[in-house]
């Protein structure tokens, strides 16, 4: 029987996903049960037919036909997972270690193992008092086996309604966790109430009850739970539950059993109870483990390598007063490797300063720049003030990390007023941004001078973006409150990073004042700038939860007040977060049935509709699960939200469990909808009026696109030349062009109206070979050729190397690359193409990131172009460069 049932659990397994396992399990059960109960019914006439010594035959027949049933399930399970990574050769023993391994590694599986014993002992502390009073009840043999063949008959009965019409319906509302929990309460009522009284009708009843659940519910909700192992260990970690952990109860079992035949009844029932209560706690163990087990499949497919600081920012655990430590480290000083030195140097900061100091400042002089600046870190550590002369000393370094470390060696000491306060007025003419920055911050923090504050002001508006964003990394290390002000101004800065930067400084600055300015950054356009003031946000605490909870109810800062609620604590305002969550839901579900009542009759324009909605509500749905997830304080939901866009189908089912299993499970539960499509259409006569009076702006364009007449066609070419065609007719064709691919739709719009229209006649030079490469091209129609002077062959004469249409980008290399143009572009008939500078396009790669992507992707693809294969095809003219 332990067999079977492996074999039966481990092919289910094999076939279902962690979504699946909830809802088909328990008709995988009721089919078991109802096996059993049609094998019970025909055995007696079978055996009158064929004789009971022919059943082995029956029964071998049965196992083929299942082997044969499996092997197709198997394939059919197989097609488009790739090999099942088992191997033919491992024995069991293998197997059962492999399982060990895992479940010493899972707290979930170490809980099901403790489980596995409790339960087995728990079953037979119950079977074998119910035997004995069956017994004892019906003393004749033909009495007893027709009271047990009616009473199994029935039970299992009730296990198969119990499978077809309860168990999904129990899953689907509570979860597998909680379901686990009836099976060892019904062991606490049994027992508790044996301990008080024992009947054969109690016996019976309990006995009933336990057969039916344990049939029709708890056998299919523990093989779900197992089912959360990655299926290449799933086998090996079930074989060892079965046949290590439930085998051990069996045997404590019988030995409870031999111990019973001198302890009463109640004293047994007592024993029965401890083991149910424990039982209860295990279970409440696994109700707690389960979502972090899943958390953890999806973990394991995504691993994340994290690079460390070699000296991790330690002491190393050295003595001040260990001399073995001191000549050691003095010794590494000579080692004529710059990194070796430079830890020595650094080991040598967090010693005596009686011993250190002198072979410190010998470093000062060392050939390696990075030596010198770790120098004088590690001297104002030991030394403190005494080691500021000798460091003043070398304030002219040549290398501009030294000179650096100067000035912040003079901020953590802080300026005496004299010989330090001249060196930094000195380090204001630095060529150094990062100098001049620092210099001019602590010369404010220190009172202040003019040329400080107009040096700092003229930093933080230089041309540069890095020149920019040093000068507001200093103030987050050393502003003081005059620098407020500037540092709110940089909020506003056109380049993402500087105002990431002046975020960060003004927390740093005044933690009190920072929320006003830092609140209406949540707006930003940029994740990177919204990241940074979300962290900004959380240094400031409860102060900042206020106007962060009310940054939800303006849309343009949904996106910032959520990342934010991620760092600040929420105390009191849990219903507002509750509320608005379930706003988002409720959105994310109608946009999403919206869409998927939108039929394509209108072509690539019903596309642009529906994807726009679809994007909405997989917006809304994203926000909405990552306020839950604030609300919920763990960071299940947060590794389900990453893998609800993964391809792999089994990775989103585990997304989707934990989404259910975890926090506010009735909040989120309408979203499931949007994952299982259950969600009603929508007439087409309602739908287009919610359409047409969306609150979107960007939608109700959508709509009106529908019935406007048609400029760009299907195959993306345009009707009309660009001056006469809308925004949204723009963005038709754009959709089209895989630079843009990855971008939401409505992003499309200000990238259109960047972009210039520029018309070419047959044989016009779009660009030529060499010059600068300061503008791409996306062809709207026509051809364009990409040609290449080859010089090997002494002649001037362009040769074609490839053949570009409509919706092809060009002349996109030499605009990444700022380098000349390796190839010049002609144009093939009639020509018309959109034109995007250098600058609006970076600005683009700054804003949007997720046009990189589609960078990528075209780079590749020229990179395939000029691979050996293609370089053939390319000698006939039709491939392998661009301009």
């Amino acid at each position: 029987q332990f067999l079977v049932g492996l074999a039966v659990w481990g092919l289910a397994g094999l076939v279902t996903d962690t979504r699946q396992a909830k809802r088909f399990f328990p008709l995988i059960g009721a089919g078991s049960v109802l096996g059993y109960v049609l094998g019970g019914l025909v055995t007696k006439p079978l055996a009158s037919w064929i004789g009971s010594s022919n059943l082995l035959l029956v029964w071998i027949a049965s196992l083929v036909v299942v082997v044969a049933l499996g092997e197709r399930l198997l394939a059919v399970a197989d097609t488009g997972r790739g090999p099942r990574g088992r191997r033919s050769d491992e024995r069991s023993v293998e197997q059962l270690t492999r399982g060990l391994r895992y479940v010493r590694s899972s707290a979930l599986m170490r809980w099901m193992s403790l489980g596995s014993i409790l339960f087995s002992l728990l079953f037979f502390s119950l079977y074998l008092p119910f035997s004995r009073a069956a017994t004892a009840r019906y003393p004749d043999p033909d009495e007893l086996a027709g009271f047990f063949g009616v009473f199994f008959g029935v039970s299992t009965g009730v296990a198969f309604l119990l499978s077809l019409f309860v168990m999904n319906r129990l899953l689907a509302r509570f979860g597998v966790p909680l379901v686990l929990l009836v099976l060892p309460i019904l062991y606490v009522v049994a027992f508790g109430v044996l301990s008080v009284g024992s009947t054969f009708a109690i016996l019976a009843v309990f006995r009933f009850a336990q057969v039916a659940w344990l049939s029709g519910g708890a056998i299919s909700s523990w093989e779900a739970v197992i089912n959360t192992v990655p299926s290449n260990r799933r086998d090996q970690t079930r074989a060892f539950l079965y046949g290590g952990p439930t085998q051990v109860g069996t045997v404590l079992a019988g030995v409870v059993a031999l111990v019973g035949e001198s302890l009463s009844d109640t004293m047994l029932s007592r024993i029965g109870l401890t083991c149910a209560l424990l039982a209860t706690a295990t279970m409440i163990g696994v109700r707690r483990a389960y979502p972090r087990e899943i958390v953890r499949a999806l973990r394991e497919g995504r691993p994340h390598v994290f690079d460390a600081d070699p000296l991790g920012g330690e002491r190393f655990g050295l003595q001040f007063s260990d001399r073995t430590a001191v000549t050691a480290a003095v010794e590494g000083l000579a080692d004529p490797d710059p990194r070796v030195r430079r830890v020595s140097v650094h080991v040598l900061g967090d010693m005596d300063p009686d011993e250190v100091t002198e072979p410190l400042l010998t470093c000062l002089r060392d050939d390696d720049a990075d030596v010198r600046a770790t120098a004088i870190a590690s001297l104002v550590r030991a030394s403190g003030e005494a080691s500021l002369p000798a460091i003043l000393q070398i304030s002219s370094d040549p290398d501009a990390v030294v000179r650096l470390a100067v000035v912040d060696a003079i901020g953590a000491l802080g300026p005496d007023g004299g010989h330090s306060t001249i060196t930094l007025e000195r380090s204001l003419l630095d060529a150094d941004p990062n100098v001049c920055a620092r210099a001019a911050v602590l010369l404010v923090r220190a009172g202040g001078t003019e040329s400080a504050l107009a040096t700092l002001a003229e930093l933080t508006t230089h041309a540069d973006d890095l020149v920019r964003s040093a000068a507001f990394h200093a103030m987050r290390d050393h502003g003081g409150p005059e620098l407020f002000g500037i540092a709110e101004a940089g909020v506003s800065d056109p380049a993402p990073a500087v105002r990431a930067e002046a975020a960060r400084a003004l927390v740093a600055i005044d933690p009190m004042r920072a929320p006003a300015p830092l609140t209406v950054a949540l707006a930003d356009d940029h994740a990177l700038v919204r990241d940074a003031v979300a962290e900004a946000l959380g240094v400031v605490g409860i102060a900042a939860a206020d106007p962060v909870v009310d940054s939800l109810t303006s849309p343009t800062r949904w996106e910032g007040a959520i990342a934010a609620l991620q760092h600040v604590p929420i105390d009191g305002r849990q219903d507002d977060v509750r509320r608005f969550a379930a706003e988002m839901v409720a959105g994310a579900v109608d946009s999403h049935r919206l869409a998927m009542s939108i039929e394509g009759e209108h072509g690539d324009r019903s596309a642009l509709l529906k994807d726009s909605l679809l994007w909405r509500s997989m917006r809304d749905a994203n926000l909405a699960l990552r306020a839950v997830a604030v609300l919920d304080g763990t960071r299940a939901l947060s590794a389900a939200i990453e893998n609800l866009s993964v391809a792999d189908p089994a990775q989103r089912a585990n997304a989707i469990e934990v989404i259910e299993s975890v926090g506010e499970r009735d909040l989120v539960k309408p979203l499931l909808a949007i994952w299982e499509g259950s969600a009603p259409p929508i007439e087409p006569q309602t739908l287009r009026e919610r359409l047409a009076s969306d609150p979107d702006d960007w939608i109700r364009s959508c709509v009106e696109l529908l019935d406007a007449p048609r400029a760009v066609s299907e195959g993306g070419t345009m009707a009309r030349t660009l001056t006469t065609l809308s925004p949204m007719e723009r963005v038709l064709f754009l959709r089209k062009v895989a630079l843009f691919a990855e971008l939401p739709p409505h992003d499309l719009q200000p990238i259109a109206g960047i972009a210039e229209e520029h018309a070419f006649a047959d044989g016009d030079a779009i660009a030529e070979q060499g010059e600068s490469g300061d503008v791409m091209h996306i062809i709207v129609s026509g051809d364009v050729s990409v040609t290449a002077h080859d010089s090997s062959h002494g002649s001037d004469d362009a040769r074609v190397v490839a053949v570009r249409s409509a919706g092809d980008v060009v002349g996109e290399m030499a605009v990444i690359t700022n380098e000349p143009r390796i190839a010049g572009l002609v144009a093939r008939g009639d020509v018309r193409v959109l034109s995007i500078a250098r600058p609006q396009f970076e600005s683009i790669l700054r804003e949007r990131p997720e046009t990189a992507l589609g960078v990528i992707r075209v780079l590749c693809q020229r990179l395939a172009e000029a691979s050996p294969a293609a370089s053939e095809t390319g000698a006939t003219g039709t491939t392998t460069t661009s301009a």
